[in-house]
């Protein structure tokens, strides 16, 4: 029976992109290296910046799984959506998306302050009275970076991207199903043809190429080419070091990562779902962290920069400080989504 791309593939390459985001943020810059005395051996540090470095595509990673998972579902409920209307029933569908979202969101903002309020300085932060309450509730439901109001995590400009690729996804896959792959081409043109805004315009074309993915079920036909699995490993090791070497190249960094990272990122899903995904631990793990992954990318930066700096850092190892860092972030997503479930508040979530 030919495999099929699943619910659990996608967990297990999200779990390959946070796992990237980790070593990006802790070891992505010399200074924060070198300041906080992290020991990088046996790599130079020249390779491991370059390594770590790479770790930037996750957000790419992360746009190519959103754009082929909301595509997938709309192109298989075809006629279903036909019979309601396409775009009254994919925008009902996407507002249902947008506030589970915005609900999952609130609920670990709300958990980080009630947990440090403390730590935080709120009238320094977002102001005092009317307009300190106004802002705290706009940074609450991830809406900061739309208003460019203050947020107490810099990282949480995702959620602007995440909340208008919602809304986009339905619109580029009405056009991919009458289009085809050609699409790829306006989507090229686009952001250099009109103002978009800077992150949409840096993600739009892998977006697009999610979508195309979706709609040629590109990665089920990864899955069901039959190679022996050292050839696959093979393939994978070698393949990722290529990605590295091209990527973080400056030329490529400079003017053309936006179209790079569409076809790196579809061959890390493939890497992380098609070759490790097909050892039955490796992949359950990478799954299990990918399932978390959403609590551990808005919440991560809160222990290793905010809060817990120096303790994620003490033992100075690269590999220790990963460790930490993830299975800190791992716990506090473990324990939410306890909280989540014993509140019911996930019946919400799951409709």
């Amino acid at each position: 029976m030919p495999k099929q791309f699943t619910k659990s593939h996608t967990n297990m390459a999200k779990g390959l992109a946070i796992l990237l985001l980790l070593a990006y943020h802790l070891f992505g810059s010399e200074e924060a290296i070198v300041s906080m005395g992290v020991n990088h051996a046996p790599f130079s540090l020249e390779g491991f910046l370059r390594f770590s470095g790479f770790g930037n595509i996750c957000v790419s990673v992360f746009v190519f799984l959103t754009s082929f998972g909301i595509a997938k579902g709309l192109l298989a409920q075809r006629e279903a959506l036909e019979k309601e209307g396409f775009w009254r029933a994919s925008y009902r569908q996407a507002v249902g998306r947008y506030l589970r979202l915005t609900l999952n969101f609130a609920i670990l903002y709300l958990s980080v302050n009630l947990l440090w309020w403390y730590k935080f300085d709120y009238p320094s932060l977002y102001g005092t009275g009317d307009q300190g309450v106004l802002l705290l509730l706009t940074d609450a439901l991830g809406l900061s970076m739309f208003f460019g109001t203050p947020t107490m995590n810099a990282t949480w400009w995702y959620m602007e991207l995440a909340y208008l690729l919602i809304f986009l996804i339905p619109l580029l896959t009405r056009l991919t199903e009458k289009i085809g792959y050609p699409i790829l081409l306006p989507a090229f043109l686009l952001p250099s043809a009109v103002t978009l805004q800077p992150d949409l315009k840096r993600y739009f074309f892998v977006a697009a190429f999610g979508v195309c993915a979706a709609w040629g079920n590109w990665l089920d036909r990864l899955l069901n080419r039959k190679l022996h699995p050292i050839l696959g490993w093979l393939v994978a090791i070698l393949g990722f070091a290529l990605c590295v070497l091209l990527r973080q190249n400056y030329m490529v960094q400079t003017y053309y990562l936006h179209l790079t990272d569409a076809p790196l990122s579809l061959f890390l899903v493939w890497a992380a779902a098609g070759v490790a995904g097909s050892v039955p631990l490796l992949g359950r793990l990478l799954a299990f962290v990918g399932k978390h992954s959403m609590n551990i990318y808005l919440v991560h930066t809160f222990f290793y920069m905010m809060l817990w700096r120096e303790y994620i850092y003490r033992f100075r190892y690269a590999g220790i400080t990963f460790l930490l860092l993830l299975a800190v972030c791992l716990l506090y997503s473990v324990a939410l989504e306890a909280f989540k479930k014993l509140t019911r508040v996930h019946r919400l979530l799951s409709h």
